[in-house]
C-alpha cells in the first residue's frame, strides 16, 4: 500500500484513503452498496408499474442520486488500488527537499488543504444529520420512506430510523472519490513545484563553454530533471488512463443529478421550510469540490507549461554540444505538457469548468422560463 513518509497531507489522506482500510468500513460499504442497489431496483419496478410522469419527477433526484452513491461505493476501493499501485513507483520528495522558501510555500498550501478537508467533513456530517432529522413532507422526496409507510406501517418507525441513520455515513462517503483525486493532484502539484525549482537551478549557473565543471553541472541537472520528469509523466498518464472512465462516469451522473434537482426544485409544490440548510450544505460541498478539482488540474497543467518556458529561457547557446543535444531531447519531451484528459478533445481545466458553468446557466434559464 502506497504511503508517504511524513505525509504533509496526512489528514486529507485519512478521510479519503485510510478510513476505507478499516474492515468495519469495508463491510459497511458492501452492505450499503447492496441495500442501495436493492432499493433502486425496487423503485425502478414501481416507476414502471405506475407509469406516472408526476410521480417520476417527484422522486427522480433521490432515484438518480442512488446511481451516484453506487458509483462512489464501487469506485473508492478501485481508485485507491489503482492510485496506490501507480504512486508506489514514484519516490515522493518531502516538502523540505529543495529549500526553505519552497518548504514554507508548500506548508501553507498543506495547511490550506487540511482546512478545506476539515470544513468539508464538518459540513458533510452536518448535512447527514440534517437529512437524518425528520421533516414534514420527507415522504414526498424520499421514496423509501413512502414505501415503508405504505407497506410496513407497523415497522415504519424502526425502518425509517435506520434508513435515516445511513444519511450520516453516506454524507462522508459520497465526496470521497473526489477527495482521492484532490489528494493525488496535490502531491503531483507539490512534486512539480519542487521539480521546477530544481530545473531553475540550471539558469543560475553561469555557463562557459570552456568550463568543464559548469558544463558537467548543467549536464547532471539536465539528466536528473529528464529522469524525474519522465517518471512523473509516466505515472501521471498511467493514473489518468486508469481513472478516466471513473471521471467520465462521475461527470455524467453529476450532470444528470444536477438537472434532476433543478427540475424538482422548480416543480416542487410543497414547502421548503426546514430544508434550506439541507440544500445549503449540499451546494456548499458541491461548489468546494468543483472548484478545487478544476483549479488543481489547471495548476498541474500550468506547471508543465512553466517547465517548458524555463527551458526556453535558458542560456542554452552557451552550453556544450553534448548538453545542447540533451536539452533538445528534454525540450521535445516537455513541450506537450500534461493535461488530465477524459477524451482527446476534453480536459479537466478552466476551459471545461467555464463551459460547464455556461451549460448550467443555460439549463437554469430554460427551466426558469418554463416555470413562468
Amino acid at each position: 500500500m502506497f504511503r508517504v513518509e511524513n505525509d504533509c497531507l496526512w489528514l486529507f489522506r485519512y478521510f479519503c484513503w485510510d478510513i476505507f482500510e478499516y474492515k468495519f468500513i469495508k463491510v459497511l460499504l458492501k452492505l450499503t452498496f447492496f441495500m442501495v442497489l436493492f432499493l433502486t431496483g425496487l423503485q425502478t419496478v414501481v416507476f414502471l408499474k405506475k407509469a406516472d410522469r408526476h410521480y417520476f419527477v417527484q422522486y427522480q433526484p433521490v432515484y438518480f442520486g442512488s446511481s451516484f452513491i453506487l458509483l462512489s461505493i464501487y469506485s473508492i476501493p478501485r481508485m485507491v488500488k489503482l492510485m496506490s499501485a501507480s504512486l508506489e513507483s514514484v519516490p515522493i520528495w518531502h516538502i523540505d527537499s529543495v529549500g526553505p522558501i519552497v518548504e514554507r510555500r508548500l506548508k501553507f498550501q498543506s495547511f490550506y488543504f487540511h482546512t478545506v478537508i476539515i470544513a468539508n467533513v464538518v459540513v458533510s456530517l452536518l448535512s447527514g444529520v440534517l437529512h437524518a432529522i425528520p421533516v414534514e413532507g420527507d415522504t414526498e422526496i424520499f421514496y423509501t420512506l413512502a414505501f415503508f409507510e405504505e407497506f410496513f406501517p407497523a415497522w415504519k418507525t424502526y425502518l425509517c430510523f435506520f434508513y435515516r441513520l445511513g444519511f450520516i455515513f453516506l454524507a462522508v462517503l459520497m465526496p470521497a472519490p473526489f477527495y482521492l483525486i484532490i489528494y493525488a493532484s496535490c502531491h503531483f502539484l507539490f512534486q512539480a513545484i519542487m521539480g521546477l525549482e530544481v530545473l531553475q537551478e540550471i539558469n543560475k549557473i553561469k555557463a562557459i563553454k570552456s568550463n568543464q565543471f559548469c558544463q558537467g553541472r548543467i549536464k547532471a541537472l539536465l539528466i536528473f530533471c529528464i529522469k524525474r520528469h519522465s517518471l512523473l509523466n509516466r505515472v501521471g498518464y498511467r493514473i489518468k488512463n486508469e481513472l478516466k472512465i471513473f471521471i467520465f462516469l462521475f461527470m455524467v451522473t453529476c450532470t444528470v443529478l444536477f438537472i434532476c434537482m433543478m427540475v424538482f426544485l422548480l416543480s416542487f409544490q410543497g414547502t421548503f421550510h426546514g430544508r434550506y440548510l439541507r440544500l445549503a450544505t449540499l451546494f456548499f460541498l458541491a461548489g468546494v469540490i468543483f472548484v478545487h478539482v478544476f483549479v488543481l488540474c489547471q495548476l498541474i497543467e500550468d506547471m508543465s507549461v512553466k517547465g517548458f518556458q524555463v527551458l526556453q529561457d535558458s542560456s542554452w547557446y552557451d552550453w556544450s554540444e553534448e548538453n545542447k543535444k540533451i536539452y533538445l531531447i528534454f525540450l521535445a519531451n516537455i513541450r506537450n505538457g500534461f493535461r488530465l484528459q477524459v477524451s482527446p478533445s476534453l480536459a479537466v481545466n478552466y476551459e471545461m469548468a467555464v463551459s460547464m458553468l455556461k451549460s448550467v446557466y443555460s439549463v437554469l434559464s430554460l427551466l426558469g422560463y418554463m416555470k413562468r
